[in-house]
């Protein structure tokens, strides 16, 4: 095992703004991430954290069936505590502000009115508010974890130095708009150091790669904030800008990565590709050595898991279904490389009695459907994979060009069709129908004791009732065919002109 793997931090990253699990759930979770060698938790609460005072319309709300109370928070921390996991905290404090800033009493506090993703750093309230965010997650981690480090967020500022305030101070240049986002950070950065002054702070990085390496050394930015540099693309694509380890540090002395096990292949990916997320592992093994080279010290990594691409995003990857690329992915980390051993060693560990079954060939669809597994919540995955089947099959038949032949948008409106042929399509679009209420029950089983009930019904509602309703309109579309028994509408007198 190579010393930078070994000794460094390996955060699992909780993105809980989507299928947060349940606290029940998490307690058979957190001992696993321990035992597969993950030495700490990144957890993004975002608005699942029990807020109070003037922020409470942000956060969970305490009636029965919703994450988290303050126990069940309690519990959680004391849990990864007692496995020996550190817990690291992310509160966003200037981009991806949906969470806050889609509330009417903080719209004020928009960069663009219209849209609530970033917060404007010229107007008077916001540090204020944002101090109050998250000065109850320190305090709350504080009392009931070793707290060490606090991850500030600050990524993909859609919107900067765009109101009239900030274009004053901004003169709309490279330079300025730096400045505005720097101004801003430091700002949140030093107040926290002021109260809590052993915390380190970490940020993403994406907003630095742009900035003027001058300026970023003027604001000497590496006294306050080390930088989590992400980048989630397989080998291939794989490719950081020109000059970013030198830029960096000659700012920073200390730095970490970010990589993904899930939710960063599709907005609306429904299973992990475990291709993709191990190449990427394997990419970023290949600048460890560049890293060591450049900063004094290599904290660690991120192995980030998004479970929405914003607050606003449908959901991608849920938690359970991911858990093999998660399991492959640290081990891939731990052994400095990627080897079909370790596949299969994984693979075993998990229950799958062969390694195709875990997902590393891209079999085209249909997969098989893993069954007696051995990991917590694994009735997910193979509900999902079912469902991604059925899915598949689905769009086989609304696609077919049986379909756009006999039973297209003209011939219905018209009743224009032939029964000799359109009787053919009603017996397996029915047994299609009874396959998706039969994968809906064997998903919400599968998944109502993981997860809240809220995100299975987004879920089936976003995924399973507008496939289903595509395929009962085409049975009872062509059902109303059959019933004028091939006597369509004659030609209009236009129809036969040109005949």
């Amino acid at each position: 095992m190579d010393e930078l793997t070994a000794n460094s931090h390996r955060l699992v990253h909780l993105d809980l703004k989507g299928a947060p699990p349940k606290l029940s759930y998490l307690e058979k979770l957190i001992p696993l991430f321990k035992q597969w060698g993950a030495t700490g938790l990144l957890i993004e609460w975002e608005d699942t954290f029990p807020f109070h005072g003037s922020l409470g319309v942000v956060g969970s709300k305490k009636e029965s069936g919703r994450p988290y109370t303050e126990d069940e928070i309690k519990r959680i921390l004391f849990l990864a505590k007692e496995c020996g996991l550190s817990t690291i905290p992310l509160v966003q404090t200037f981009g991806h502000l949906e969470f806050l800033l889609k509330h009417e009493e903080w719209r004020c506090l928009r960069e663009v009115s219209r849209y609530p993703s970033s917060a404007c750093p010229s107007h008077p309230n916001t540090q204020d508010v944002i101090w109050e965010l998250v000065k109850q997650v320190i305090d709350f981690h504080v009392d009931n974890s070793d707290l060490q480090y606090l991850h500030i967020g600050a990524d993909e500022v859609w919107h900067l130095g765009l109101c009239e305030m900030c274009l004053q101070r901004t003169g709309n240049t490279i330079e300025g708009r730096g400045e505005l986002f720097l101004d801003h950070v430091l700002s949140i950065a030093r107040r926290i150091k002021e109260t809590y002054s052993k915390l380190k702070l970490i940020m993403w990085d994406d907003m630095l790669r742009s900035i003027p390496n001058a300026v970023l050394k003027n604001y000497d930015l590496g006294q306050y904030v080390e930088p989590m540099v992400w980048l989630y693309f397989s080998a291939e694509a794989f490719q950081l800008p020109d000059g970013l380890w030198e830029k960096y540090s000659s700012v920073f002395s200390s730095v970490w990565i970010a990589s993904a096990y899930k939710g960063a292949t599709g907005s609306c990916q429904q299973l992990p590709i475990l291709p993709h997320h191990v190449s990427n592992h394997e990419r970023w093994l290949k600048e460890l050595p560049i890293i060591s080279s450049k900063f004094d010290t290599f904290r660690g990594i991120a192995l980030t898991g998004w479970s929405r691409y914003d607050h606003y995003a449908t959901l991608c990857e849920m938690l359970p279904v991911s858990l093999p690329c998660l399991a492959i992915c640290l081990r891939t980390w731990l052994n400095n490389g990627f080897s079909m051993q370790d596949l299969q060693s994984v693979a075993r560990a998990l229950g799958f009695s062969d390694s195709v079954l875990m997902g590393m060939d891209s079999l085209p669809r249909p997969r098989p459907i893993p069954a007696e597994l051995s990991f917590p919540g694994w009735k997910a995955l193979s509900s999902m994979e079912l469902f991604c089947n059925l899915e598949h099959q689905s769009r086989i038949h609304l696609d077919s060009s049986q379909i756009k032949t006999w039973l297209n948008p003209w011939q219905i409106k018209n009743s224009f069709g032939n029964p000799m042929h359109i009787e053919t399509f009603i017996p397996p679009l029915t047994q299609l129908l009874v396959e998706l209420g039969n994968a809906e029950r064997f998903l919400r089983e599968s998944l109502e004791p993981l997860i809240y009930p809220v995100a299975i019904e987004e879920w089936v509602s976003t995924w399973i009732d507008p496939l289903r309703e595509q395929v009962q309109k085409l049975v009872d579309d062509a059902r109303a065919q059959l019933k004028t028994e091939g006597q369509g509408q004659e030609n209009t007198s236009s129809d036969k002109q040109l005949l």
